[in-house]
């Protein structure tokens, strides 16, 4: 069989792409629960949004951009060539030897001057390896109980607790101490090594002891961590209803140039959960591999639909948690926090960088990129198309699209010359697919798997869950507990 789409293309050597999208109708509950771990029923909708983007043969619909590079996106934060890599550190540093923070701590870039807002279960700001590394309110008089900032908030002093409205921010679960510890443990020689060290960590409470909360109270976590100075939020947590009141609240975000970096979920499906499936406009979603760099099976993956969307390490991770503890835990949980680190580094190195220009970078240093030899998409950054395909990179195999590079012409000519061109067709039989234009054909390769991915859709779903896979006892007494439930 074969299908000629050259009807589709222009006749002209100037191709010009024109940007669509679709309004947002869809509903959201008002304030929707979140628990841990908990899944109920779904009801499908349209989806949200058409935007698509030119696609990038960088990107993969698996792992995104692939595995961040610290060391690299560093360097190019501040316009240096690429530093040396350091040497690889070892032990309970993989995760950071993985990505190269190492690279941008021997360049002098450690997380110095920056606050990294953990929107979580709370944290142990008393732990050895935390505790000097805590983000403090100077504006708030602690214990008077007057609201000396002005802020809304009394004597919030270390944050604030939005679950119970109160100023306690300690961790009664553990999870927001792991993240915390990944993102900035001190580098003091006990325990674990933070990617950013030297970065503060604004304590935000916004789930229960058992990893329950609400859209609301995360919404006004990030409200806060933009108004009281966070650089970077990070949000370990996510489910896979929409919900408009937390989106609205990640735009505020980046809008004051605060990046919000979300874990991608621990479902093991095609796209994000919410709020990662954000991360097309606004913030970073991160996906979880292995120390091998293998991508994780119970990561979400990054969807045909290119977003910022990175890895990093998230199986068997070792970081603090409460009571001068340390444990492994396991999840997009705890991939986050690698890439919030990042971040911190990178605004340590240039304060000045927008959320635009940390994505851009992020991702333009990210496994896939640099191990990218022949860029396949125009060279005009931001440029936008209507689909009437999937985007070529996830349903040929890269061999099929490199056929590009041979036309007759060039696609960067500014003259809008009409030329005829002859027929694009591509072939399929025999599960073999083919690319010809006009007496120019590609080598025979194997059907994608393109077609079997699950379609698109958001769905409404009344729990949102934070993302770690623990294999603590009373985790698994809890999932013994439980029928018809899914855990990571």
């Amino acid at each position: 069989m074969s299908l000629d789409i050259s009807q589709h293309f222009p006749s002209q050597k100037n191709i010009n792409y024109t940007p669509i999208s679709q309004t947002n109708s869809f509903q959201n509950p008002t304030d929707n629960h979140i628990n841990w771990g908990n899944h109920s029923a779904s009801l499908q909708h349209p989806l949200e949004t058409t935007k698509l983007i030119a696609s990038n043969s960088s990107y993969s619909s698996n792992n995104g951009y692939g595995l961040v590079n610290a060391g690299l996106a560093v360097s190019k934060a501040v316009g240096d060539n690429p530093y040396t890599d350091a040497p690889k550190l070892g032990g309970n540093t993989w995760g950071a030897d993985m990505i190269k923070a190492p690279t941008a701590w021997n360049n002098g870039h450690t997380g110095q001057g920056i606050i990294v807002a953990i929107l979580d279960t709370g944290v142990d700001y008393n732990h050895p390896d935390l505790k000097n590394n805590i983000w403090t309110n100077s504006k708030e008089i602690p214990g008077n109980g007057i609201d000396d900032d002005g802020n809304g908030y009394i004597d919030d002093v270390q944050g604030w607790n939005f679950d119970s409205n109160n100023n306690n921010v300690l961790d009664n679960n553990g999870h927001g101490t792991h993240v915390s510890g990944t993102i900035a443990a001190e580098n003091n020689g006990i325990g674990v090594t933070g990617i950013a060290y030297n970065a503060k960590i604004m304590p935000l409470k916004v789930l229960d002891a058992n990893g329950s909360g609400s859209y609301s109270s995360i919404a006004k976590g990030i409200y806060y961590a933009v108004d009281n100075g966070a650089n970077v939020i990070n949000l370990s947590l996510g489910g896979n209803s929409s919900n408009a009141t937390l989106e609205s609240a990640i735009e505020y975000a980046s809008s004051k140039g605060v990046i919000v970096v979300m874990a991608a979920g621990n479902n093991g499906e095609s796209i994000p959960s919410y709020p990662a499936r954000y991360a097309y406009n606004s913030g970073i979603a991160v996906g979880a591999v292995d120390q091998n760099n293998k991508f994780a099976n119970f990561s979400n993956r990054s969807g045909s639909q290119e977003i910022t969307y990175v890895t990093a390490p998230g199986v068997d991770v070792y970081s603090t948690t409460p009571n001068n503890q340390y444990a492994t835990y396991t999840g997009t949980s705890m991939a986050a926090p690698h890439i919030a680190g990042t971040v911190a580094l990178m605004l340590s190195a240039n304060p000045n960088l927008t959320e635009n220009q940390i994505r851009q970078i992020i991702t333009s240093t990210a496994a896939n990129s640099t191990n990218t030899s022949e860029p396949t998409t125009p060279s005009q950054p931001g440029l936008e198309f209507p689909s009437f395909f999937p985007p070529l990179d996830s349903f040929f195999p890269l061999e099929l699209i490199n056929i590009v590079s041979q036309l007759p012409f060039s696609l960067q000519s500014q003259a809008p010359i009409s030329i005829p061109l002859p027929p694009i067709v591509v072939s399929i039989s025999e599960n073999q697919l083919r690319l010809r234009f006009g007496d120019r054909e590609t080598s025979p390769a194997p059907q994608s798997s393109y077609n079997n991915e699950r379609a698109v859709h958001p769905f409404i779903q009344l729990t949102l869950h934070y993302y770690d896979n623990t294999s603590s006892k009373n985790y698994v007494n809890n999932l013994n507990n439980q029928e018809n439930e899914t855990y990571w």
